[in-house]
């Protein structure tokens, strides 16, 4: 559990292997420039990985890629402008960078097996641009409401897309598991990138593994992230979900505009 203050957010963030898993496999970071004028600039990353692959490597899998995505981004900072395309031109290559990383000493092209989801945000002084691959998801947070910035990839997120499954069956659905894209397993990977409309003070973005929302609804997530701050809301989230069953890595960060 961490909770860390910047010039224009209040992160906080909490994981938990849960009630049934014997390790976590679940990583978080939240990575600044270090100095103010780059971080009006560049922005705050807050990312969570899911790893995948069992034993060891699934945890090594998402430590590296959060490692490897904040090096990446912030490197050689001082050219990266003050335009939001040059951000998030930037943010997509650091995640290419952290997949043949991860691809190249942890994942298929090393043992076959282990990869990790991805989902990052850049904190911006006025908006946020979200990088991901997986199923792990951001929401923001506004005025009560809470609305999904990225799409699931997974066998059930397909299905819903399509209008197969509601988002409750998917959640439920035996094979909720069955990730269609993620970090680490093939050499090239297609990185979703979304800007979102400007944030205003008071919004909160939340990103989390699935193992947060496979136990619960996005209408209690929404009612526990909006109150105290990031960090409490953060560990109440998890143990919230470890009363519903715990049953695999929990992970939540929230990142609130406070100026």
């Amino acid at each position: 559990m961490t909770q860390e203050r910047f010039t224009r957010y209040l992160v906080g963030a909490a994981s938990d292997r849960g009630s049934i898993r014997e390790r976590n496999e679940d990583y978080f970071g939240i990575v600044s420039p270090g100095t103010a004028e780059l971080e009006e600039s560049l922005g705050v990353l807050v990312v969570v990985s899911d790893g995948m692959g069992g034993h060891l490597s699934g945890a090594e899998a998402s430590k590296k890629a959060v490692e490897t995505l904040g090096d990446a981004y912030y490197a050689d900072g001082a050219a990266a402008g003050d335009l939001a395309p040059a951000r998030a031109n930037r943010l997509r290559w650091a995640f290419l960078e952290a997949n043949r990383e991860v691809y190249e000493t942890i994942g298929e092209g090393r043992n076959g097996m282990a990869g990790t989801t991805c989902t990052a945000a850049v904190l911006l002084p006025d908006r946020v641009v979200i990088a991901h691959a997986g199923d792990s998801r951001a929401y923001l947070l506004r005025d009560g409401d809470i609305a999904q910035l990225t799409e699931d990839h997974s066998l059930v997120g397909d299905m819903v897309r399509k209008g197969i499954l509601s988002k409750e069956e998917a959640a439920r659905h035996p094979h909720r598991n069955v990730i269609t894209r993620a970090m680490g397993l093939r050499g090239s990977l297609d990185v979703d990138i979304e800007e979102t409309a400007p944030i205003a003070l008071g919004d909160r973005v939340l990103i989390c593994s699935d193992g947060l929302f496979s136990m619960l609804g996005e209408r209690e997530i929404a009612e526990i992230a909006a109150k105290g701050s990031p960090e409490k809301a953060c560990r109440k989230l998890v143990k919230r979900a470890k009363e519903e069953g715990g049953s695999d890595n929990i992970t939540v960060l929230i990142a609130e505009k406070i100026a």
